[in-house]
């Protein structure tokens, strides 16, 4: 059996938390929503998303990102 070509997207959760003064929660996410992510929390608590996770065949490969 000949192999396939697809493009594969892996979902994947996490989060960071972060510490903001603000007035209220609102204004609290806008203002953490701006700073830059800490990639060591967020790598430790990413999880897959295992029910997102698609693969579609690639028909044509010259429409291909790969």
């Amino acid at each position: 059996m000949k192999c396939k070509k697809y493009e594969v997207q892996i979902y994947y959760t996490g989060f960071c938390s972060f510490e903001v003064t603000a007035n209220d929660e609102d204004e609290a996410i806008l203002k953490a929503r701006e700073l830059p992510i800490n990639k060591e929390e967020f790598l430790a608590t990413i999880e897959n998303w295992e029910s997102s996770d698609e693969a579609t065949e690639i028909i044509d490969e010259k429409s291909s990102k790969i």
